[in-house]
């Protein structure tokens, strides 16, 4: 029904067969994926998703198009050199996930069209209009840094005994510091305290939960980042196991356990993102395609909070887009 609705958004494109053009020009189209997680496991809900939408429009892999796709792992140093291996590839389109992997391919290209999912270009300084971005990159915005403060504000009319919300941050992540400062922000007008959890590794993440219980903290709010979402099911683990609440920047965590979630729902705007790709590789220019602005939505566990104990009111549930029961 989301892919549905977000291609209803967007609007339908009349679809001349990809491999006509193929047969006329002698050449297959290339797409270039770069993805921010480690392999083809680790990214299968929003490659699957990706590839049924270029499917529909026509587009399979190795018979009407070329798909190379490159892998970041959460590897910054690796980040150039895959970006100018695409280069290298003489892509048609580049199409990227979260900021590592973008920003590295805005320093390759200024000429090959880029289409980011999850990234927000205004606050990378990349534009300052989403409706005409111009220059080679248009995308779908995640607009972490502003929706994080309605994710405390959830998180506090869920549990209205809060008063203090322990931060979980990746300092290395892209956007990072904006985003603390919208939740600093956030706290003070919602009489919160709260403090900062620094993590880097896997590892980090098991001290960082030790810490929080020892500091009788009640919740815990997760920054986006690559590195919290590759982690999701050790932080819904960790967090029953030291009985804390989880904020979550997406759907996939409270699918892994955590309490809830405000965000995006990301395989369906890799879905959609086949559009925008089918677009372009018949011409569009993608500066003049505007920045999509995705729906968010919150997500409950019903299952997690009877393990907290946590009383959910209808009024909560009344505002969640999806439940797990």
């Amino acid at each position: 029904m989301r892919r549905r609705e977000f291609i209803g958004l967007v609007g339908g494109v009349a679809v001349w067969p990809v491999a006509v053009r193929a047969q006329q020009s002698g050449r297959m189209p290339v797409v270039g994926v770069f993805w921010a997680y480690a392999d083809t496991q680790a990214e299968a809900p929003n490659r699957l998703s990706f590839l049924e939408g270029l499917a529909a429009l026509g587009y399979i892999p190795g018979k009407t198009f070329i798909l190379e796709e490159r892998y970041a792992d959460g590897v910054p140093e690796r980040l150039d050199a895959l970006a100018n291996e695409f280069i290298a590839l003489k892509v048609d389109v580049l199409v990227c996930q979260a900021g590592g992997p973008t920003v590295a391919l805005q320093r390759a290209t200024s000429t090959i069209p880029i289409f980011f999912v999850g990234v927000d270009p205004v606050l990378q300084g990349w534009t300052t209009s989403l409706s005409k971005p111009e220059g080679n990159m248009s995308g779908i915005s995640q607009i972490a840094a502003d929706t994080s403060a309605k994710r405390l504000q959830l998180l506090q009319k869920t549990i209205p005994t809060l008063s203090q919300v322990a931060l979980l941050r990746d300092p290395t992540n892209e956007g990072a510091s904006y985003e603390l400062s919208h939740l600093s922000n956030a706290a003070k007008e919602l009489g919160l305290s709260f403090e900062v959890f620094d993590v880097s590794t896997g590892n980090d993440i098991d001290q960082a939960f030790q810490r929080m219980e020892e500091q009788h903290l009640q919740a815990a709010l997760a920054f986006s980042a690559n590195l919290f979402s590759s982690e999701r099911n050790r932080i819904a683990a960790l967090a029953l196991k030291h009985r804390l609440a989880v904020m979550g920047p997406s759907k996939y965590f409270v699918e892994a356990g955590s309490l809830l979630s405000y965000g995006v729902d990301f395989p369906t705007l890799w879905y959609g993102s086949a559009r925008f790709v089918d677009k372009i590789l018949k011409g569009e220019k993608i500066g003049d395609i505007p920045v999509q602005q995705p729906k968010f939505y919150f997500c409950l566990n019903l299952r997690t909070a009877k393990v907290l104990r946590i009383e959910i009111t209808p009024a909560m549930l009344a505002l969640a887009d999806e439940v797990i029961e």
